[in-house]
This record gives C-alpha cells, sequence and structure tokens, in this order.
C-alpha cells in the first residue's frame, strides 16, 4: 500500500486529469482508432473464406503497425516536452518541489501519467489488430505481443528523453523543437551509419550496429515479417535487443531528470549584462546618443523590411554565425555522401545515394522549417510584440512578406548548401542531369510547402507550442502518412489511389524522379508539383487574411 501510494500519488492524479480532460487527448484517441479501424476495413473480405485471407492480414498488418509507430512518435512526447517547462513559466513548480512529494515521486507521476494516456492510445488500435488475427496470417505470441511491447518501450523511451529535456529547456517551444529532433535522431537517423557502413567486419559496423538497437525500425520489420528488407542494409536487431536497450535508455534519462529536479539545478539566473570599463568610450557614447540615438547601431536602409531585418536579428538561430554552421554542417554531409558513392565504400550507385541525400534534406527541412515558422505569429502574440506591430505604420503586406522571407532565406540556405553533392554527382553520372534538376525543384517546393502550412498554423493559434505541434503533425501526415499508403500499394490500396495520395508529397515526387524502388511506376511530375503549389497558395491567403485580421484595432 506504501508503494502505492509513493507511485500514484496525488501529482499523479492531478496529470492524469489535465490530459483526460484535454481535447488534444480525445482527438489523438479517435484518430488513432479511425486511422487503424480504416485499414483493415479496407481489406476485410466480403465472403466467408477467411483462411483464404491469410497473406492479405499480414499484408495489411505492416502498415498498421508503422501507423502505429509513426502515431506514437508524433503524439507521446508532446505531453513530457512541455510537462516540467510549463511548470516553471506558470510558477506551480515551485510548489511542487515544496510539496511532501519527493523529486522521484514528481518524476514518476508523470511520467506513469504519460505511460497511461498512451496505453489508452495504443489500445483504441486492438480492435483492428484483432480483425488482422481473426483473418489468420499473424500470430498473438510472434507478431501481437511483442507489437505491444515494442510500442510500450517506444512510449517510455520518448517520454523519458521529453522530460530530460523539458526540464533544462527555456521555453516550450525549445523544448518540443529539441525533443523531436531526438525522437527523429533516435528513430530514423540511428539507422543512417549501419547503411553506409553496409555488413563490412570492421569497427566501424559494428558501432554503426551499435547505433541501430535505439531504433524501432528493425525490431518493427521483423515483427511485420520483412527480414529481407532488414537484411538489405544490415539491421539485425531483433525486439527483444531493442526492449533492454530502451529501457535502458529511459532509465540513464529518468536519472538525469531526477539529479536535475532541484530548485537550485532548475534555478535560471538572468544575464547580469556587459559591463563596459572604458570610460572614454562611455562618455563618447553618451554624446553621441544625445545627438543621434541611432548612431549607436546600424541604420536599416530604406529600401530593405525593417520586419525581415528584426527577424534575423532577434532570432536565436538567426544570427551570420549559426547560419555559417548549418551551411557548413549541410556541405559536409552532402558531400560525405557523395565520396561515399565515388569510393565505392557501399555497394549502392550514385541513384541510391541521391535518394539517401533527398531524405537527409527532408529530415533537415521538417526539423528546421516548421520550428521557424510556427513561431512567426504566435510568439509575437504569446509574447506582446504583436500589439508594437499593430501600432506601428508597417502595412500586413510588408508584415507577411518580412517574415516569410526570413524563414525561406533560412530554408534556401539548407537547401542550397546540398548542392555540391549534387554538382559532383551529376559530374560522376552525367545521365542524372536532368532527374538532379527535377529533384532540386521539387524540394524548392517541399520547402515553400513546409514554410506557408507552418506560418499558416502560427497565425490561427496564441501559443507558439500549440502551433509547433500542430505544425509538426499536419507536415509529418503530408509527408509521411503518405508514405504509409504507398507502403500498402495494391494490397489494399489500389495504383491511382496511391498515385494521387502521392502528388501530396513533394518528396515522393523527387523519388520518383530518381527512379527509387517502388516510385518509378507511378507519373508524379508535374501533377505532384501543381498540387503542392496550390496548398501553398491556399495557405498563403489563409495567411495574408489572418494576418489583416490581427492588424485590426480590437
Amino acid at each position: 500500500m506504501n508503494l502505492f501510494r509513493f507511485v500514484f500519488n496525488p501529482v499523479f492524479l492531478k496529470e492524469l486529469q489535465q490530459r483526460m480532460r484535454s481535447w488534444q487527448t480525445q482527438a489523438a484517441i479517435v484518430a488513432v482508432a479511425v486511422a487503424s479501424c480504416t485499414l483493415v476495413l479496407l481489406r476485410w473480405p466480403t465472403d466467408q473464406r477467411v483462411d483464404l485471407v491469410s497473406q492479405a492480414a499480414s499484408l495489411i498488418f505492416r502498415p498498421l503497425v508503422f501507423t502505429l509507430a509513426m502515431s506514437v512518435m508524433m503524439l507521446v512526447p508532446a505531453f513530457p516536452a512541455t510537462s516540467l517547462v510549463s511548470e516553471r513559466s506558470r510558477g506551480t513548480l515551485a510548489l511542487l518541489l515544496n510539496s511532501p512529494c519527493t523529486p522521484l515521486q514528481i518524476y514518476l507521476a508523470k511520467l506513469l501519467s504519460n505511460m497511461t494516456i498512451a496505453l489508452l492510445i495504443v489500445s483504441t488500435s486492438l480492435p483492428a489488430i484483432g480483425a488482422c488475427f481473426a483473418m489468420g496470417g499473424i500470430s498473438i505470441r510472434d507478431h501481437i505481443v511483442p507489437l505491444v511491447l515494442v510500442l510500450l518501450a517506444m512510449c517510455a523511451q520518448y517520454s523519458a528523453i521529453g522530460l530530460w529535456i523539458s526540464a533544462r529547456a527555456s521555453s516550450t517551444e525549445v523544448s518540443l523543437r529539441w525533443t523531436y529532433a531526438m525522437v527523429v535522431v533516435m528513430a530514423i537517423l540511428s539507422v543512417g551509419p549501419l547503411v553506409f557502413t553496409g555488413q563490412l567486419a570492421n569497427w566501424k559496423a559494428q558501432v554503426a550496429l551499435a547505433l541501430s538497437t535505439i531504433s524501432p525500425v528493425s525490431s518493427l520489420l521483423n515483427i511485420t515479417g520483412s527480414e529481407a528488407a532488414a537484411s538489405t542494409i544490415g539491421l539485425s536487431t531483433s525486439w527483444p535487443q531493442y526492449l533492454y536497450v530502451s529501457l535502458g535508455i529511459a532509465a540513464f534519462f529518468g536519472l538525469l531528470t531526477v539529479w536535475q529536479i532541484h530548485p537550485i539545478r532548475l534555478e535560471r539566473s538572468r544575464p547580469a549584462g556587459k559591463v563596459l570599463k572604458n570610460y572614454r568610450g562611455n562618455l563618447l557614447r553618451r554624446l553621441l546618443f544625445l545627438v543621434d540615438p541611432d548612431k549607436q547601431k546600424a541604420s536599416i536602409p530604406r529600401w530593405m523590411n525593417p520586419i525581415l531585418v528584426k527577424e534575423f536579428r532577434t532570432r536565436k538561430f538567426g544570427r551570420l554565425h549559426w547560419l555559417a554552421r548549418i551551411v557548413a554542417f549541410c556541405m559536409i554531409a552532402s558531400l560525405a555522401l557523395t565520396i561515399l558513392a565515388a569510393t565505392g565504400t557501399v555497394s549502392w550507385g550514385v541513384g541510391q545515394i541521391a535518394v539517401a541525400l533527398v531524405l537527409m534534406q527532408l529530415s533537415l527541412l521538417l526539423l528546421i522549417g516548421p520550428s521557424l515558422g510556427a513561431n512567426l505569429i504566435a510568439a509575437e502574440v504569446e509574447s506582446g510584440g504583436w500589439t508594437l506591430l499593430r501600432a506601428s505604420p508597417i502595412s500586413p503586406l510588408r508584415i507577411m512578406s518580412g517574415k516569410l522571407i526570413s524563414v525561406l532565406l533560412t530554408m534556401l540556405l539548407v537547401l542550397f548548401a546540398t548542392l555540391p553533392g549534387y554538382v559532383v554527382m551529376s559530374y560522376i553520372q552525367p545521365e542524372l542531369s536532368g532527374q538532379v534538376y527535377n529533384v532540386v525543384l521539387s524540394l524548392l517546393i517541399a520547402v515553400g510547402l513546409i514554410v506557408s502550412v507552418s506560418a499558416c498554423v502560427s497565425s490561427f493559434t496564441r501559443s507558439t507550442a500549440i502551433a509547433t505541434l500542430t505544425s509538426y503533425a499536419i507536415l509529418l501526415v503530408l509527408f509521411a502518412g503518405t508514405l504509409l499508403i504507398w507502403l500498402a500499394r495494391d494490397k489494399p490500396f489500389g495504383p491511382d489511389l496511391v498515385e494521387r495520395v502521392l502528388w501530396l508529397n513533394p518528396v515522393a515526387v523527387a523519388l520518383g524522379e530518381m527512379e527509387t524502388p517502388g516510385f518509378e511506376q507511378y507519373q508524379l511530375a508535374p501533377m505532384g508539383w501543381y498540387v503542392a503549389g496550390l496548398i501553398s497558395l491556399f495557405c498563403l491567403v489563409l495567411l495574408a487574411f489572418r494576418i489583416r485580421r490581427l492588424t485590426k484595432p480590437d
């Protein structure tokens, strides 16, 4: 009884009630239930010969598994990433620390409440999983139980990471950005080194294999019976190994978070400012300030948009040194992939390396774009800066253009930094020049889609955290959700439906132009470019309408 009271304390009940009353939780439960049941209903047999469709059940089980995994990646990290940092911003964290609950009890309460909601979300897919079991082809011991354990391990791992980042972050949007970046790195990008090293017998391959154990991709492929796809890139992690590794990672981050939950360690000191010891310089500054206050800073030319300058000067990653670091990282990564193709370290061709380069660019754009675009309007409204913008003589069109251009320039720098890799590939294999041009065009359209969608979402919300989370959810549905439909191509989705769904994804158009296996049979260009352009234009029209409404007096 004492252990029960220790774990399920009042903090746990408060967190659980708060989550259950939230409309976001109810929407997540309904969305997962509808998506999982729809996948099964599309393939449910119309006659009584259920035993003859066991192969179809195993095929529909694969997209169902990856749909649940993507749902866990999208929905589970959101609440723990904002839990502790929102308590600090509201001033209730000090009350928790001065309550009879210990830091371990506070951590367990927040972790278990999120795990309970995650278990409830996953349980909504049990009818769909049961339908697959009734159709035949899967078993409880080899498929259903391992799948549930892997999903729960993912929930524990991502919840622990979110709480650790939330304890160290300074704001909710920063915590969300770093949490989802960590989730993408651990779930997807951790497989990248193994893809490059292959199955070579050296220490590099061993390190790459060890890194791949923190990703659930191999265990999910083994559960769905896709060992051939896993063996092509050297994935050999079984689901029990992933359970041990993920629970170990969750315990490690849990210990770090419990150690961090302390009044002294959670204290954020304010910057002391600069101490000027040059008295002559201080006297000169005072004299210049009396004559012309603008002499203390670089003036903004009349032809330049002041909102654009303001965004670059106030944004954390907008200063020149951060932009130079991002560009240098992208250039090194793209050239490294090209060197792999040229030296023959792996048994891929130049086309496959180009596909890896496209996926790397997509990961960077999805990590950077929504976090920048979601802050454009919501951050101004939340901080009170929008009142100053509304009182200024700057027109709504100038405000919108300045904010959009500030994000577009940063995204284009990230995209153009990888162009040297494409240039080298075109030099190695000249027949790829036309395909490379279409790929770059598709990625440019993807940049416009990401910026327009995230900026439009930002104009309809008053919280930066909600805007960031909503932008990530919508863009993941557009870019990753459409690939789930492609994964279930032919069974149950026909080629016409898959082709029309892939029109929503500019990256799928880029993969189709590179003749990636599985995409070469669809005619995605140029219709995919037109559809993405229309979506971007629709979002920009909504954004202009919202900015015009927000700039009017109350």
